[in-house]
This record gives structure tokens, C-alpha cells and sequence, in this order.
């Protein structure tokens, strides 16, 4: 009979719906704000900083570099922050609430153009902006990745929220484009970049504060606060984790691609509005990749398909490499559109993975702490984002790039042929073959198959057996909304857990694994040992 309760419990704890599809629409459009900035800022910054500020490239690239692993250091440190906080509004929540609206003042503030100022001057305006930019997207983008693994213990509904707001997101990655494409037809570049801060600077705080609002936290902070130092320890502790983190750094040569574009179409086709036509369809490949990314998880775990997408996305910028730039935009175009295509799986699998890495990591310890894990994330993709702008930008100096003569109004300086052909490989080959080498820490990631599901059903039983002992009881909380079965996490008046919930990420319950106990064994192999 007990066992019977065990089962039930276990069942309603992973199957029961918590989100509505208010949830799903008001989170994806958080999402779509915070995107529209990062996408703003990667793909137009440098070229406003060399094209519009006339600031050496190889002065970019070595702040780009000094901010951003600053700032990344900061992730972890925002991570054990998030852990460690309890509030009536959760630990994700209040950060994303006061954080929205200076997040998009100091958006504005990096395109307001500086034309008279001294190089000095712009130097300094430069480095404290982007630093106080990088700061407050630490404080934002830390919690924002966490929420959907704080939103529900259903594994079904934080897969199609993460994918969800994934797709929406990256639809928001192109509002900067379609607005320059826009502006661009009536203003010059200078009043270009301005409006599109100033635009996206004051809608994206809007959009944020209506998600973060709406969508509750569930599942309720950790009893034991981790440390400061935790954040980074954890890294180095959780191999697998570790493992995912690297193969992810190595990949930031991908981003040279889009980085590219809007050098290729202003240098190299002499049309700047040629922008959209290059850019958005490669975005819309990207997210038909993402469209499909949970369906292909069911019939290949995530290593598999990191490793195939990978591989294709390579052959592709290589047959844009072979087919060259002497031919009509629109082949070019259209080849590259193709090459997208994965990419939009490489955006999504890793945020599956790095679930999976908090399950095993419970499963090894009886611990888990996502804010140190998106963290941690966090900090991988502003390392990356800093050595693609700094490898970016000495590529465009080696290529002999020339920056615009400031005393001449509008003046976009013709570029050697040398320097086209170079700004076509940056767009092309060199990320192609150097995107090559992020396959190889994968080959030591191991959570795929049977491993996953056996770990998955180890945890489905204790969190059955928890429910059990808790009479019943939904570990979760009993709160119910006006409408519907969302129940809400359960916090006491300082804030602190009443009750605690453990979650899971994976396809199956069981993956076809029925183990005979909740007893954890490991071999050596991954530095794992017998608890």
C-alpha cells in the first residue's frame, strides 16, 4: 500500500500542471526584452565604437575583453547571492523587479554619441559604461536564466517554458535589426544607433516587469545557504557540469558569424540595408532549430545532437566559404540562411544539459543550486562574448580594416581588397573550422541514456518517498490561484521554506529503468564515488 502511495505521489509531483498560458506569455516576453538589449549590444556595439565613436578596433577589443571576464566573475558571486536570498517574492524575482529599470537607462547611455570628446575621453565613457552595463546585466540575466527551473517541479512545463521563451527570445535578439533597418532608411548612421537605444532602452524595462511579476517561484531556496567561494568551486566539483562549460566556451567562435554581418553587408556589398535580408533569415532558421529541439531530445539525448549540430554548421559556413562573394547578396543570403539552421539547436540542448547536470548533481550529493549553476553559465557566455569581440576585432585590424575619418561627416571609408576578403573569412571559414574544437569536452560529457534515466528514476523515488512521509501532502504547497491548479512555493513570514521540493529533467520518469533502489553508485571514471 505504501508503495502504491509512493508511486501516486511521485506521478502527481511530475505531472501535475503549475504554469497557465499567461505564465508562458508574459515570461517569453521578460525574455524578448532582455534579448532585444543583448542583441542590441553584440551586434552593434563594436561598429558604433569603431564606426561612429572612431575608436581603434584593437582599443575595443582589449575593453571587451578587460569588462567582460570582469563582469563574468561576477556571475558565480550573483549566483551564491541568489541562492542565499529568501523573500516573500522567492530568490529570482526581486533582483529582475529592481533591476529592469536602470538595466535600460545604462542601455541608452552606451549609444549616446560622443563625437566632440577627447580619444581620452571617449576611452574613459567607454570602459564606464559597458563596465556598469556588464554589472547590471549580471544582476538581471543571472535570475532571469534561473526562473524557469524555479517555476514548476514538472519536468514537461520547464521544458516548453525554456523553449518557449527561447524562441520568442530570439525573435527579440533581432528587434535591434529590424528597427536599424527601419531608422536606417532616414537617419544617419550616428542618429541610427542613438534611437535604437533610446527605443529598446525604455520598452525592454516594461516588458520585463510584466514577466517577472506574473510568473511565481515554486520551488523554495535551499535550507543550507552556499558560500561565496561555492560558485566556484562547484565548477571544478561537478564534472560533468565542468565538461558542458567547456565544450561551451570553445564554441564562441560561432558568434563571429553574426557578429559579421553587418560588415559584410556594408563593406563588402556597399548596402547597409542589406542588413535585415542577411540577419533575419538566419534568426528565423535559428529558431525553426529551436522549434524542433524538444522533439529531436526524445529521439537523441543532448550530446548526440551538440555534436551533429555542430558538425553540419561548419560544412554549411564552409560551402558559403566555396561558393564566395562574387555573386548576387541574395545567394549568399539564402546559403547562409541554411547554415543557421542548427544553430538554433546549439542555443537550446546546452540549457537541457545543464538541468540534466543539477539532477545528477543531487542525485550524487542530495544537493542542488541553480543559481550557482546559470551562473556560472552566465560567466561562460561573457568569457566567450569577450574573446569573440577581442579575436573579432584584432581580425579586423590583422585585415587591415580602416576606421572613418570623424572630421567628415557620414564618411564610411572604402576597404582593400584584401581587408573584404578577410571580413568574408571572419564571416565564414575561420569560425567554421575553429567552431571545430568545442566537440572535444564533450566527448567527456556523460549524462545521455541509460545513465540519465537511471538517475531520473533514482530521484523520482525519493521525491515519491518525501511526499509520503509528508502525508500525502504536495511538497510543492497547497496554494491554489483563482482559476486553475497553480499552486505556489509555500514560504513562512521571514521568508524561509516551509517545505521543499526537488525536482527533475528528463523525457521519461523511468527511461524504461526500474532500479531496484535509491542506493547511488558510481565508477571512478567521472570522479565520482560510492555515497
Amino acid at each position: 500500500m505504501e508503495n502504491n502511495e509512493t508511486v501516486l505521489a511521485k506521478d502527481d509531483v511530475l505531472t501535475k500542471k503549475y504554469l497557465r498560458r499567461k505564465d508562458y506569455i508574459t515570461f517569453s516576453m521578460a525574455k524578448f526584452a532582455v534579448s532585444a538589449i543583448v542583441g542590441l549590444t553584440q551586434g552593434y556595439l563594436l561598429i558604433f565604437y569603431t564606426s561612429v565613436m572612431g575608436i581603434n578596433p584593437v582599443m575595443v577589443g582589449v575593453m571587451f575583453l578587460v569588462a567582460k571576464i570582469f563582469d563574468g566573475l561576477n556571475d558565480p558571486i550573483m549566483g551564491v547571492i541568489v541562492d542565499k536570498t529568501k523573500t516573500r517574492l522567492g530568490k529570482m524575482r526581486p533582483y529582475l523587479i529592481f533591476g529592469a529599470i536602470p538595466f535600460g537607462v545604462i542601455t541608452i547611455l552606451l549609444f549616446v554619441p560622443l563625437g566632440d570628446m577627447s580619444a581620452a575621453g571617449k576611452l574613459v565613457y567607454m570602459y564606464v559604461t559597458y563596465i556598469g552595463y556588464g554589472i547590471l546585466g549580471t544582476v538581471v540575466n543571472v535570475p532571469m536564466d534561473g526562473l524557469p527551473a524555479v517555476a514548476s517541479p514538472n519536468n514537461e512545463e520547464r521544458t516548453k517554458i525554456i523553449s518557449v521563451s527561447r524562441i520568442v527570445g530570439s525573435i527579440g535578439e533581432q528587434s535591434a535589426l529590424v528597427l536599424y533597418s527601419l531608422f536606417a532608411l532616414f537617419l544617419n548612421m550616428k542618429e541610427t544607433y542613438m534611437v535604437m537605444g533610446i527605443v529598446i532602452g525604455i520598452l525592454a524595462p516594461i516588458f520585463m516587469l510584466l514577466g517577472v511579476f506574473n510568473l511565481k517561484e515554486r520551488i523554495p531556496p535551499s535550507k543550507v545557504p552556499p558560500k561565496i567561494l561555492d560558485g566556484f568551486k562547484y565548477l571544478f566539483k561537478n564534472k560533468q557540469f565542468l565538461a558542458l562549460i567547456s565544450s561551451l566556451l570553445l564554441s564562441f567562435f560561432r558568434n563571429l558569424v553574426t557578429a559579421t554581418i553587418i560588415y559584410v553587408v556594408t563593406y563588402i556589398y556597399s548596402n547597409g540595408s542589406l542588413n535585415i535580408f542577411f540577419a533575419l533569415p538566419g534568426a528565423v532558421a535559428s529558431m525553426l532549430g529551436m522549434l524542433f529541439a524538444p522533439k529531436l531530445r526524445k529521439k537523441f539525448d543532448p550530446k548526440t545532437i551538440f555534436i551533429g549540430s555542430t558538425l553540419i554548421h561548419s560544412a554549411g559556413l564552409l560551402l558559403v566559404y566555396f561558393v564566395g562573394f562574387n555573386v548576387p547578396w541574395f545567394v549568399t543570403a539564402i546559403l547562409m540562411a541554411v547554415a543557421m539552421l542548427p544553430v538554433g539547436l546549439l542555443n537550446v540542448v546546452p540549457h537541457f544539459m545543464a538541468i540534466d547536470t543539477l539532477d545528477y548533481w543531487e542525485d550524487k550529493t542530495g544537493s542542488r543550486n541553480e543559481g550557482v549553476t546559470f551562473a556560472i553559465i552566465s560567466l561562460r557566455s561573457k568569457i566567450s562574448s569577450a574573446f569573440k569581440d577581442f579575436v573579432f576585432a584584432g581580425l579586423l585590424s590583422f585585415f587591415f580594416f580602416t576606421t572613418p575619418l570623424l572630421t567628415i561627416n557620414n564618411h564610411s571609408p572604402a576597404q582593400l581588397a584584401f581587408t573584404q576578403s578577410g571580413i568574408f573569412m571572419i564571416f565564414t571559414i575561420i569560425p567554421a573550422v575553429l567552431n571545430l574544437v568545442s566537440i572535444l569536452p564533450m566527448m567527456l560529457y556523460k549524462l545521455s541514456g541509460k545513465r540519465m534515466a537511471e538517475i531520473t528514476a533514482r530521484l523520482s523515488i525519493k521525491r515519491a518517498e518525501m511526499m509520503s512521509e509528508n502525508g500525502g501532502e504536495g511538497a510543492v504547497g497547497a496554494e491554489q490561484t483563482e482559476n486553475d491548479n497553480d499552486a505556489g512555493a509555500v514560504f513562512d513570514s521571514d521568508g524561509g521554506a516551509i517545505s521543499q521540493i526537488y525536482e527533475t529533467d528528463a523525457p521519461d520518469v523511468t527511461g524504461g529503468v526500474q532500479p531496484e533502489s535509491a542506493s547511488y553508485n558510481y565508477d571512478e571514471s567521472d570522479g565520482g564515488e560510492s555515497i
